[in-house]
């Protein structure tokens, strides 16, 4: 036939490789190992968890040398301008160079100018760009480089599934959480990418009857779910808690996720394709090493935490009170997070309860308007912006951190402030459900303070559970403190977590090869 021989030459450059080869696809991811080069320092960007736990699982995978890993990441132009003195000509030039070591950019306008992976504008909407940064890795990557697996995270990859599936490429897609998009065929095909080539694995809002044959009917009429094409079209699915997959196949947050994200969820985890695979924190997080902090060891844990105490008192502007426990809110003013419950009772709990309270945290805007207003009111209150730094000293000064999350498809400042020796009084939901256990110094167990009602009493309870604690003599306070940062470093690493997604490749590949 004419064509064999194009395809053998094809297969001899594409597709030798003796690695299985991994294509990992992520919309932010905070920092690349040092074995991808010196250039990759400068591609980072952050959004929340999906980050961090990119960049741990990156490393691990690069050290191991177990699988030939490739990344790809929008370019984010401004960001990189921002780490470095460097041009646009040296940035398409930087392009060039870490697609040899494994890293593709993806370069489109739509990325040139954000501050922030998920922030909207006029130009360029969420959708729009998730659309761009598929349509590179489904209409060239993947069949450049030939993954054996591609590893799809969260809704802007959540199309790259159909289209893998199309091309006989098995995928695996970690839900971070239940955000999605809606759009045509049409809309999808204006962004550069063929729909009609993948439309029996895309799952619609309304599924049309007879697709192949009356796709022209339903182009432009009929909205495809991003999330729900993902599950429904991937080989595999994990959420990143394994209670947060229980509590969403029992439907316990109908009221909150789409109803098709619920149900492909439920069909998935039927067929033994799904996994709740909890996340781990970064590796780097040790109050010994780490910058921005007075450092300490567990041993030295209680007098280093109260030096921390007073410098960020005196950068919040709270008073400089030693015996004042601080709580500590880590976690983003989302609706998710339920930071209302605070805000909305901080009259009450401080009536209650003498404590203080600080707030490190971007979010919506009117949750960030009401912090202001309640900084400026009560002298015990301190909000600010987020500030890298100023967040990680509060990890280390802080007291207690606050966790009241209605829902928490894993959490990572709860694993990662009992390594400061600060402990979470948190929610009984999803991820803080997997890694708190309300502490019982008479058992000498636990790590935390948990509470079960999401409401005022709930929170109540936990503030007030926490301050028992606080008063306690302080040698049992030290004693607990130091067995919990010890169990810390032992339970929340990563190795767990990337066991469990290297079990899973390793399923994919098998299957891949066998023709499954």
């Amino acid at each position: 036939m004419p064509g064999d021989g194009i395809d053998l030459e094809f297969n001899d450059v594409v597709f030798m490789h003796e690695k299985p080869r991994i294509l990992i696809c992520t919309p932010e991811i905070t920092e690349l190992p040092e074995g991808m080069g010196n250039a990759a320092n400068l591609i980072t960007a952050k959004g929340g968890g999906l980050g961090d736990i990119s960049a741990s699982l990156v490393r691990y995978f690069s050290d191991a040398d177990k699988y030939d890993i490739h990344v790809v990441i929008p370019k984010y132009d401004s960001h990189i301008k921002h780490l470095a003195d460097i041009t646009n000509k040296q940035i398409d030039r930087l392009t060039l160079v870490l697609r040899g070591k494994g890293i593709h950019l993806v370069n489109d306008s739509a990325f040139a100018h954000l501050s922030n992976p998920y922030e909207d504008n006029k130009v360029h909407s969420r959708v729009r760009r998730a659309l761009a940064f598929q349509r590179h890795i489904i209409n060239d990557l993947i069949d450049w480089i030939s993954p054996d697996v591609i590893h799809c995270n969260d809704w802007m990859t959540a199309l790259i599934p159909a289209a893998a599936k199309a091309k006989g490429v098995k995928t695996l897609f970690t839900l971070h959480n239940f955000f999605t998009e809606l759009q045509t065929p049409m809309e999808i095909e204006l962004s550069g990418l063929k729909p009609y080539d993948f439309g029996e694995h895309l799952y619609f809002e309304k599924f049309p009857a007879d697709l192949k044959n009356r796709w022209e009917e339903y182009f432009d009429n009929y909205n495809v779910d991003f999330t729900a094409t993902a599950i429904f079209a991937c080989d595999h699915f994990n959420t990143v808690s394994p209670t947060f997959l229980e509590e969403l196949v029992a439907g316990k947050f109908s009221s909150m996720v789409p109803e098709s994200i619920l149900r492909t969820i439920k069909d998935k985890y039927h067929q033994g394709k799904a996994t709740g695979i909890l996340n781990a924190p970064n590796m780097h997080i040790n109050p010994r090493l780490m910058s921005h902090i007075h450092n300490y060891s567990r041993k030295t844990a209680m007098a280093g935490k109260a030096i921390n105490k007073e410098d960020f008192q005196r950068k919040l502007g709270l008073p400089i009170e030693p015996d004042t426990p601080i709580f500590f809110w880590p976690s983003r003013l989302f609706f998710q997070k339920a930071p209302d419950l605070l805000l909305d009772n901080i009259r009450y709990f401080f009536a209650r309860f003498n404590m203080q309270i600080a707030i490190i945290a971007n979010g919506d805007a009117d949750l960030e308007h009401q912090a202001i207003k309640l900084a400026k009111k009560y002298p015990q209150f301190a909000y600010r912006s987020f500030d890298e730094s100023l967040s990680s000293l509060g990890k280390a000064a802080a007291d207690f951190i606050l966790m009241p999350s209605r829902y928490e498809p894993c959490g990572l400042p709860q694993m990662e402030a009992p390594k400061f020796g600060t402990l979470p009084v948190v929610h009984a939901t999803g991820g803080l459900v997997d890694t708190i256990r309300h502490l019982d110094v008479s058992q000498n167990t636990g790590n935390g303070f948990v509470f079960k009602l999401n409401d005022k009493i709930g929170l109540e309870y936990g503030f007030s559970e926490a301050i028992k604690f606080y008063n306690l003599p302080f040698d049992i306070k030290q004693t607990q403190i130091q067995r919990i940062m010890t169990e810390s470093e032992r339970d929340f690493n990563l190795e767990a977590t990337a066991t469990s997604y290297i079990e899973i490749y390793d399923r994919l590949i098998k299957e891949s090869r066998r023709g499954k």
